[in-house]
């Protein structure tokens, strides 16, 4: 099967596109932010140690579809183009993503298991709409950004592997502010899901199976098991208890920095990119 790939755009195209992303996103959100603020009014300040408002949730996912309808219209208007990586056609990959996603969750939850370092009993389903807005909204968010507007930008310049890497190098950096971040996490976060989720993108052609491993992933950790989630803790099905060494469980940063996170990511990715190379679908480096 011969795909056809993008064209190749110039380094004024380049960067001239990522302005006009950048712009697009920041009117799209600030008009979410400017609806907010007029229908509910100032946000007050937020509590150390206190949970988010539902509404900041709510307004997680309104801004990750605006990054959404941001995508598609520097698509049509900016680039001129079909958006082909939102098209319907491999709208399968979005449950696909999320049912391995919360797969990969259950193989760490485990491991943790085998090591008697997790432990766990029955919370109920009454908190579970904030962990799920919240894997909504990081999903939509984070992979129409990293993936749709950086890693395929980049690749119709430099080719699939420069694009696949410098997406992974931002999408750690971009945790770097998070509750137990530090070299090694973003490191991990980097080799781990930084990679697998571009390989997802490039397997596809389509952001629908990275949107799907990403919310199944995030989803899985803080909505059904209890596992912190880059640093993150939410009220899950499970109240658990994990206590062990940082290589094991990764500490305050959650099992993205575990080994057994990064290994799991790691294989994941691998059988991506394979796929990705095999289906002739890696733009070559140009």
């Amino acid at each position: 099967m011969t795909i056809e790939h993008p064209p190749r755009i110039s380094l004024p195209q380049l960067l001239l596109y990522l302005l006009a992303a950048a712009v697009l996103v920041t009117l799209c959100g600030g008009a979410v932010v400017l609806t907010r603020h007029l229908a509910l009014g100032a946000t007050p300040p937020l509590v150390e140690g206190a949970p988010f408002p539902l509404t900041a949730w709510l307004t997680y996912v309104a801004i990750s579809i605006a990054v959404l309808i941001a995508y598609r219209l520097q698509a049509r208007f900016v680039e001129r183009r079909t958006c082909r990586e939102l098209a319907r056609s491999g709208l399968a990959g979005l449950p696909a993503g999320a049912a391995l996603g919360i797969a990969m969750t259950v193989s760490i939850v485990v491991v943790l298991l085998l090591g008697h370092i997790y432990r766990g009993r029955w919370h109920g389903f009454g908190d579970l709409l904030p962990p799920t807005l919240m894997a909504v909204g990081a999903a939509v968010s984070e992979e129409v950004l990293i993936r749709g507007f950086v890693l395929g930008l980049i690749e119709r310049r430099a080719g699939s592997i420069v694009a696949l890497l410098l997406s992974a190098i931002l999408f750690g950096i971009l945790h770097f502010d998070n509750a137990g971040a530090g070299p090694w996490p973003i490191v991990a976060l980097i080799i781990g899901p930084g990679l697998a989720l571009g390989a997802a993108y490039l397997a596809t052609g389509r952001l629908w199976l990275s949107l799907g491993l990403h919310f199944g992933w995030n989803f899985g950790q803080s909505g059904l098991f209890g596992l912190l989630d880059s640093g993150t803790s939410f009220p899950s099905l499970i109240d658990a208890s994990v206590s062990g060494p940082f290589w094991l469980t990764g500490g305050a940063f959650g099992p993205e920095a575990s080994l057994p996170g990064v290994a799991v990511w790691m294989l994941v990715g691998a059988v991506l990119l394979r796929r990705a190379r095999l289906q002739g679908r890696l733009v070559p480096y140009r």
